[in-house]
């Protein structure tokens, strides 16, 4: 009985939460735009902005190597504020492919394992920094 009494409060927040303006349970306190941000700052692993910036406008230096000639060369991030969701969601599993549907294996990008919603809210953030 103390239990129910217990768990009788919680249940009736969660079923005005639920039922409050027609709102479902699979709605988030967090904007999209927000979880994307997120994600961005710490996709469970290295943080995108280490390589592509603060906004994924690339430049962050990641690396310097010399070539064979033992020329300095500096490894730095792109940009990646105009890819498009499929191009972003190929190189987060690393299988970008160029124009020519050739498949761009990207020799530093860490494979990120991230659901098509995780994929979708860092797309929108990068969408709403590139404006």
């Amino acid at each position: 009985m103390r239990l129910l009494l217990l768990l009788l409060p919680i249940l009736l927040l969660s079923e005005n939460i639920t039922n409050d303006n027609n709102t479902s349970q699979e709605e988030s306190f967090l904007l999209e735009i927000e979880y994307g941000k997120m994600l961005y700052k710490n996709p469970r692993g290295i943080s995108c902005s280490k390589c592509h910036g603060k906004e994924g406008k690339g430049g962050q230096k990641i690396a310097k190597y010399y070539d064979k000639y033992s020329n300095p060369k500096l490894l730095k991030g792109i940009n990646i504020t105009g890819y498009s969701f499929q191009e972003l969601k190929a190189s987060l599993e690393n299988k970008f492919r160029d124009e020519n549907n050739h498949r761009v294996r990207h020799k530093i990008m860490p494979i990120y394992y991230l659901t098509d919603q995780e994929v979708k809210a860092i797309y929108t953030y990068l969408k709403s920094v590139k404006e």
